[in-house]
């Protein structure tokens, strides 16, 4: 954590920040209520003899991103956030330019109101929209840690990030997405975020986005799962990152020429994460696989399994992946998803590439059974016990 950061001492940490807030408020007038334990959608409960407002304190390093607005306002209109007047969000640091932006575009009267926390007041900028829906989400009490990384650039490792948080989003978790590269691709492809409402009704769920400069597990206390878009140079990661993987996810490719090559790349791979984390499960997918005939995959199967055979039997935690269980398939929504950045530098994707053409949707599929595969070669329901 930087110097600048620890002040002033009000933001050294969240419960400095909690208790200035809760100074704030009560200094005004207010009543001040702390939420139960683990109680979600809310920190604060400030009352008046007019109101009763849920207030959410956002301790970050960084501004506030659009699913973290959207989120908040999608509880302030379910049935636990009704009993509340107005909704009060709380800041360090400010709010991104995307969610200035869509502030800026609303003017109709909302719940919502947003701040940012000085020394002696909280300074109110225009109120946001709020959304519809009636449940809300559990905290949970501890994070999964994914890495995504090999010691090779363009693998897809930016691509498999992200569509695998949006697998993990479909089953209902939140997921907060670092980006450890250099070069940020995941930052300009998705921005700061994604939110994606429940359209069965309840708090939707969100993918945010963070520097590694930014992150603080209370950046995002919702998260189930955080994963790593890591950098290829090894040396560029954080290591205090790095031992805490709980599974890695290593990106190949079923290149007839190639696959011997990418079984040292991903040996000199494992055994650099080894050196700092032994506990993480280690995960080889092939990614862009291309449809060919029985006969070839057959080759091209034995090829690959053969090239990670020795690493397996002396690693009981390294999993390669028989593409015949899980591979992410080569798509044309995959494709166009990365191109966006080519043809659009100065406007992030928002989106993944789920929409369903025709009824279905090849990376929709691929990226939930991999998240499958890895639940369930672990031992089932991994993610939703911590």
């Amino acid at each position: 954590m930087t110097e600048s950061f620890l002040n002033p001492q009000y933001i050294q940490d969240y419960q400095h920040f909690e208790q200035h807030i809760t100074k704030i408020f009560s200094q005004a007038g207010w009543k001040v209520e702390t939420a139960k334990n683990n109680q979600p959608g809310y920190d604060l409960i400030v009352k008046n003899d007019l109101y009763t407002i849920a207030v959410q304190v956002k301790w970050l390093k960084g501004k506030v991103s659009t699913p973290q607005i959207l989120q908040f306002s999608d509880f302030l209109d379910s049935e636990a956030g009704k009993k509340f007047d107005y909704g009060f969000l709380v800041t360090t640091k400010g709010f991104s330019n995307p969610v200035l932006s869509l502030i800026k575009s609303w003017n109709q009267p909302t719940k919502m109101y947003c701040g940012i926390a000085s020394e002696t007041k909280i300074n109110w900028i225009k109120p946001f929209v709020h959304t519809n829906s009636d449940r809300y989400i559990n905290r949970p009490k501890n994070k999964i840690y994914f890495g995504i990384f090999t010691c090779k650039g363009g693998v897809g490792k930016t691509t498999l990030s992200a569509h695998l948080a949006g697998a993990f989003v479909l089953q209902e978790l939140n997921v907060a997405l670092i980006d450890l590269d250099p070069e940020q691709n995941l930052l300009k492809l998705v921005g700061d975020g994604i939110y994606l409402p429940n359209n069965k009704g309840g708090i939707g769920h969100s993918i945010e986005v963070f520097k590694p400069e930014e992150w603080h597990e209370d950046a995002a206390p919702d998260a189930q799962l955080v994963i790593c878009d890591c950098s290829p140079a090894f040396e560029r990661n954080p290591q205090e990152l790095i031992a805490k993987f709980d599974y890695c996810v290593i990106p190949t490719t079923l290149n007839p020429l190639g696959i011997n090559k990418h079984g040292k790349v991903i040996e000199d791979t494992v055994q650099a994460i080894r050196k700092i984390n032994k506990k993480t499960h280690l995960f080889v997918v092939v990614n862009n696989y291309k449809k060919t005939s029985k006969s070839k995959l057959s080759i091209l199967r034995k090829t690959y399994l053969n090239a990670y055979y020795d690493i397996e039997q002396q690693d009981e935690k390294f999993h390669c992946i028989d593409p015949e269980q899980a591979v992410i398939r080569a798509s044309e929504q995959l494709y166009y998803w990365g191109i966006h950045l080519l043809e659009n530098p100065d406007q992030p994707r928002s989106e993944l590439a789920f929409n369903l053409v025709g009824g279905r949707c090849h990376p929709r599929e691929d990226f939930i059974n991999l998240a499958d595969y890895i639940e369930t070669t672990i031992g089932g329901d991994i993610f939703r016990t911590s």
